[in-house]
């Protein structure tokens, strides 16, 4: 159950990071400090809610793979979506620049 959630919430920082890296970023560096900050913030929010939701149900989760699934999703994460959300941007100038007529 805790692999489950974990994947969940990576998917829904790399899709967020996606996004940022197309629409909401004007440079590069910013894409990519926004997608670090969205890949933690998922990364927190996993934690937290399996953290209430085993409170909630009892027996649900098993602490240790809970806080071996949240190490590596705090570590690597933030560094996927940064790169994500940098490359989507940079793919998004270089399409840009085709279009112009110069």
């Amino acid at each position: 159950m805790e692999s489950i959630t974990a994947i969940v919430a990576a998917g829904a920082a790399f899709a967020l990071s996606y996004l940022i890296g197309r629409n909401m970023a004007s440079t590069k560096l910013v894409a990519a400090m926004m997608g670090a900050v969205c890949g933690l913030a998922f990364s927190i929010l996993f934690f937290v809610t399996t953290v209430v939701l085993g409170a909630v149900l009892p027996g649900m989760f098993d602490g240790w793979t809970l806080g071996i699934h949240f190490i590596v999703l705090v570590l690597v994460v933030p560094l996927s979506c940064a790169a994500i959300a940098l490359l989507e941007h940079r793919h998004l100038e270089k399409v840009e620049a085709r279009r112009l007529p110069f």
